[in-house]
């Protein structure tokens, strides 16, 4: 039952971010370091498509909070490199929106299982909360979709 949770997740998240700049997504991961980030991805491809694919499937818009979802306000979201929190007026764009370049590796810490799924409340975005998934659901579908398009 969870492989068709998680396969129908994939399936959704794949339809609904293809708009997504793997470049912009894990630019933050290498620390903003282009040089660093492009040499990356020309000696590991298949380890660059896997981390944008992390950075892909981390979020999901909602209008309710999951069933167990513990929800924190998006001002508690840190930017990694500015040092700033995100405003209240916050308004989500999962096109643009990179898990690396904030703390949100630090909220999901929190839950040493790594199978907690967070909530940020956003009432100025489209939907009220930005769902972010757990490090099992975000690896596993990024591994699903890397052994899908043969990068593994």
């Amino acid at each position: 039952m969870k492989k068709l949770v998680i396969i129908a997740a994939l399936l959704m998240a794949v339809a609904g971010v293809k708009a997504q700049d793997c470049e912009a997504l894990v630019l933050p991961y290498f620390g903003n370091d282009a040089t660093r980030m492009a040499r990356y991805k020309a000696e590991a491809p298949h380890k660059f498509e896997w981390r944008c694919a992390v950075a892909r499937f981390a979020f999901y818009e909602s209008d309710t909070v999951p069933r167990g979802a513990d929800v924190f306000q998006i001002t508690e979201v840190k930017d990694k490199f500015t040092g700033k929190h995100l405003p209240a007026n916050y308004q989500v764009d999962l096109t643009v929106l990179s898990y690396y370049a904030y703390n949100f590796v630090d909220f999901q810490l929190r839950y040493p299982h790594g199978d907690k799924t967070i909530c940020f409340a956003t009432l100025r975005s489209a939907h009220p909360y930005l769902v972010l998934r757990s490090i099992r659901d975000m690896h596993g579908m990024a591994d699903e979709m890397t052994l899908k398009n043969g990068l593994n």
